[in-house]
C-alpha cells in the first residue's frame, strides 16, 4: 500500500537544525502553503518521544532556496555531508514515527509543508490508507509484530515494511473516523500549549477566577483523555478481530500509554505564570490570539490595555524596588485578566498552587520568580531559552529577563543602569 521514506540527514543537526521558537518569524514558513522570500526554516520531522496521532512538531530545518546551502556544505572532513533522500515528497502530508523511542513505537499525521529526516522517517499515502495504516501502526497489534523482527526500541524503514498490514473493507470506514477523530483530539492537547506554533492563548483566560479556569481545564483534559482512550481501544477490537487474535491480545490500553496531558494544578499555574511573561514582553497579547512579536516589525496595536515592557528588561529581585518589577507586573496582568474584585482570591490560588516559601501571597509568588521561573522556562523549552536571565550570582541581588527576539545593542546597558538604580537606594 505504501513503504516508509526516509528523509534529509543534514549532515551537522547543530547549524541546520532549530527548534523553532528560536528563530525570527520574519525567517520561519510554518503555514503549509505559502513561501515568503525571506523563508529559511520549514517544519521538520526528526523523531521526539512517545506521542502517538499527533505532536512532536517543534524542529525546523534550514531548507532556504530548495537547500542549496545545506546541499553544498562541506563538513570538517572536506566532504559534503548531507543526503536529501526521497525529495519529491517533501512538503506532502503524511505521517511519522520516532526511528529510536525510549518507550513503544508511536506514529503521527502531519499536514503538508513539512520535510522529514532519518530520525523521523515517513509514510505517504491517498487519505483513507493513510488513516488506515495509521491506525493499525498505532495499535496493540503494531507493537507485538514490531517485537518479532526488534527486540529493541530502534524502529527502522526495513522493520516498519515487513509489517503485514490486512486492509479490511468491512472496517476501514471506522477505523479512519476514530483515527481522524483520534488526530483532531491529540492536535487540541498539543496546540493548548505555547510550545506549540499554533498556540493561540493560554486555556485559563476565559474564564472569571483563576479556581474556575483551572476547573475547566481539568474537565476537558479529562474528557479528551477518555475520549481518546476509548477511541485506541476500539481500534485495537477492529484489529484484533480482522487478524483474528481474539485469544492472544485484548483491547485494553493503559493510561500511560494515552499519550495526551492531563491536568496538574502546579504545572498548569506555572503555565499561566509563562503565558504572564509572554504577555510582559509582547510575545502574546490579551487582544490578539497567537505569537505576536518573534522579530519582524512590532505594532503597539495589538495590545490594548495591558502595554508590554518598554525597554524589554524585566527586573526579579527580593523586593520591590522598580515599577515594572516582575511581581508587579504579574499582579497586573492577573489584575487585567479576572479583575480587580477577585485579584486577592486569584493571587491566593496561584500561590498555594506554587508551594513556594513566603509568608503572603505576593512573597511566595515572588519567591518562585525569584527561585523557580527560569528553571522551568528552560525545561518548558529544551534548555533553549527565549528569555535570557541576567544574574549576578548565587546570592540573588538582582536578575532581571530580556527576550531575545527584542534584544538590542542596548539591552545590556539597560541592564547595568537599572543595576546602578538599585545601588543608589542604599546610598
Amino acid at each position: 500500500m505504501c513503504s516508509p521514506k526516509v528523509g534529509l540527514q543534514t549532515g551537522d543537526v547543530d547549524l541546520f537544525v532549530r527548534k523553532w521558537f528560536e528563530c525570527s518569524t520574519e525567517n520561519l514558513c510554518l503555514n503549509n502553503v505559502i513561501m515568503k522570500e525571506k523563508s529559511v526554516w520549514f517544519p521538520y520531522n526528526n523523531g521526539g518521544e512517545f506521542r502517538k496521532w499527533y505532536g512532536n512538531n517543534d524542529e525546523v530545518v534550514n531548507w532556504k532556496d530548495d537547500g542549496i546551502y545545506v546541499i553544498n556544505h562541506i563538513n570538517k572532513a572536506g566532504k559534503k555531508g548531507a543526503r536529501p533522500q526521497n525529495r519529491d515528497y517533501y512538503f506532502r502530508n503524511g505521517a511519522t514515527w520516532s526511528a529510536i523511542s525510549s518507550s513503544s513505537f508511536s506514529v503521527r499525521l502531519f499536514p503538508k509543508g513539512f520535510l522529514f529526516s532519518n530520525a523521523g522517517m515517513a509514510i505517504f499515502a491517498e487519505r483513507a490508507v493513510l488513516y488506515y495504516i495509521v491506525g493499525f501502526l498505532n495499535s496493540k497489534l503494531a507493537q507485538k509484530y514490531l517485537g518479532f523482527f526488534n527486540e529493541g526500541l530502534n524502529y527502522n524503514q526495513g522493520d516498519i515494511s515487513k509489517l503485514p498490514i490486512i486492509l479490511s473493507e468491512k472496517y476501514i470506514s471506522d477505523t479512519i473516523d476514530l483515527v481522524a477523530n483520534s488526530e483532531v483530539i491529540s492536535k487540541m492537547d498539543w496546540n493548548a500549549f505555547e510550545s506549540s506554533w499554533e498556540f493561540t492563548k493560554h486555556p485559563f483566560i476565559d474564564s472569571s477566577n483563576l479556581k474556575n479556569a483551572f476547573e475547566k481545564w481539568k474537565r476537558e483534559c479529562e474528557k479528551r483523555f477518555c475520549q481518546l482512550k476509548k477511541n485506541e481501544e476500539e481500534i485495537n477490537r477492529i484489529f484484533i478481530d480482522i487478524y483474528g487474535l481474539q485469544n492472544e491480545l485484548g483491547p485494553e490500553v493503559e493510561d500511560k500509554d494515552i499519550t495526551i496531558y492531563q491536568a496538574d494544578l502546579q504545572k498548569d499555574i506555572k503555565s499561566f505564570i509563562s503565558y504572564a511573561v509572554g504577555c510582559m514582553f509582547g510575545r502574546y497579547s490579551l487582544n490578539v490570539e497567537g505569537l505576536i512579536y518573534a522579530g519582524g516589525e512590532w505594532d503597539d496595536g495589538k495590545y490594548g490595555d495591558f502595554v508590554p515592557d518598554k525597554d524589554n528588561v524585566i527586573p526579579i529581585s527580593d523586593e520591590e524596588y522598580f515599577e515594572d518589577d516582575i511581581l508587579g507586573l504579574f499582579v497586573e496582568f492577573v489584575k487585567m485578566v479576572y479583575g480587580k474584585e477577585t485579584l486577592e482570591d486569584n493571587l491566593a490560588f496561584i500561590a498555594s498552587a506554587l508551594g513556594n516559601k513566603g509568608n503572603t501571597s505576593r512573597e511566595i509568588i515572588r519567591n518562585y520568580f525569584l527561585k523557580d521561573f527560569y528553571k522551568d522556562h528552560l525545561k518548558t523549552y529544551q534548555k533553549r531559552p527565549i528569555y535570557w536571565l541576567y544574574d549576578s550570582g548565587k546570592n540573588d541581588g538582582f536578575k532581571a529577563l530580556v527576550y531575545m527576539h527584542r534584544y538590542t545593542e542596548d539591552t545590556t546597558g539597560i541592564v547595568v543602569l537599572i543595576i546602578c538604580i538599585k545601588c543608589k537606594k542604599f546610598i
